[in-house]
């Protein structure tokens, strides 16, 4: 830590906020619904602050929140986190070469790696004169921040106005979507994308509905890995 500069880490948060603006306005909606619906199962915003930050895996936390709500099961929520997120392994590989000199940041990096940020951190590159290390950071610890904050802010709306949250969900439905036709546009992502849908379609047949996640998620899992090279 004797090696840090605040300075320096003030100046790469400085410089990060710029690009991080589109996906705080991108996860206004997304962030607060989470609040919301967090607060609609009992709990305030400390709590989905702390789920938040704890966990900083929105997808995976909008679709925890009806599990939890009907009967925490951890065993059946470790492996559908682990599959749900397993792609971050390979955000992981990719940015090696970026995040080698990021001490002491690097376990925070890490840890707050998801989608967001992970594109910002392949796509964007640090100002000239500023060490890689403090933009980085900087950029993470505001993604961080703002969908912790969003959180809260969501959960404290829930419980000050008192409106039917039916169909509320759906909010990540709707994200899933829009990422899925983003890549329907690339005629070559369309054969992986028709995979996951059979495999979903087959395994809710086969499995039923309460437990068709889990084995679609491993399902195409080995059909990516084995065809690799072809999908």
């Amino acid at each position: 830590m004797k090696n840090l500069s605040f300075k320096k880490i003030w100046l790469g948060i400085k410089a990060a906020f710029p690009i991080t603006i589109p996906i705080l306005f991108g996860w206004i909606f997304v962030g607060i619904t989470y609040g919301i619906l967090m607060n609609d199962i009992g709990y305030g915003p400390l709590w989905a602050m702390l789920f938040s930050a704890l966990c900083f895996c929105g997808g995976m936390q909008i679709a925890a929140i009806p599990m939890m709500a009907t009967g925490f099961d951890p065993v059946q929520m470790l492996i559908m986190s682990y599959f749900v997120n397993f792609r971050h392994t390979f955000y992981g590989l990719a940015l090696l070469e970026k995040y080698k000199d990021t001490k002491p940041f690097k376990p925070f990096l890490v840890y707050a790696l998801a989608d967001e940020p992970f594109s910002l951190a392949v796509s964007a590159n640090p100002p000239e004169g500023l060490e890689p290390k403090y933009y980085y950071f900087g950029m993470t610890l505001l993604t961080y921040i703002y969908w912790v904050g969003l959180s809260g802010l969501g959960s404290l709306l829930g419980s000050i106005i008192t409106f039917d949250t039916t169909g509320l969900d759906f909010a990540l439905n709707a994200l899933f979507i829009v990422l899925f036709l983003q890549q329907w546009k690339e005629k070559g992502n369309r054969p992986a994308c028709v995979i996951g849908i059979a495999v979903t379609l087959l395994s809710r047949i086969a499995f039923g509905s309460t437990v068709f996640l889990i084995p679609a998620l491993a399902g195409m899992l080995i059909i990516f890995w084995l065809g690799r090279n072809k999908l």
